[in-house]
């Protein structure tokens, strides 16, 4: 604690301005600003605002964000992952369970591939990736087609 207190250790005073840094050999000493002024015509400061409480509860959400719910199955839009829908068949509220299976992008880049002369087996490569193939949705709880993601239709 004496060490503490041998390097200056905290004021005293807490509450109080922070202690003066000593003065640097070579540096310019600037004058203290003059103090504020109150411009005419304003309203002097008040303590803090203190809400009164009222009967009222007012609820405030925020614009342009809305919890994500179950879509119904027959006009929403599948896209390559599972989807929270109500399935059209059973009216249950599923993630459905997606299958991938070769579409139209799948032999497009595979001769993409092999028009640029890698015939050899890289031109195999689309049919290994999930992204460049077609999204079959089903439901779960019926096992019924609710829709499909195709990357050309």
């Amino acid at each position: 604690m004496a060490d503490f207190k041998q390097a200056g250790g905290p004021p005293s005073d807490p509450a109080g301005p922070p202690p003066a840094y000593p003065a640097q050999p070579g540096q310019p000493t600037y004058p203290q600003p003059p103090p504020y002024q109150a411009q005419p015509g304003a309203v002097p400061m008040q303590g803090p605002y203190v809400a009164q409480s009222s009967a009222h509860t007012v609820v405030v959400t925020q614009p342009g964000y809305a919890v994500p719910g179950p879509l119904p199955g027959s006009t929403c839009r599948y896209q390559q992952h599972p989807m929270l829908i109500i399935c059209q068949h059973c009216n249950a509220t599923v993630t459905t369970t997606t299958t991938y299976e070769v579409g139209l992008l799948t032999w497009a880049a595979t001769g993409l591939i092999c028009l640029f002369g890698c015939w050899l087996g890289c031109c195999l490569i689309p049919f290994c990736v999930d992204a460049a193939k077609d999204v079959t949705h089903t439901c779960p709880n019926c096992n019924q087609l609710c829709g499909k993601f195709r990357h050309f239709s």
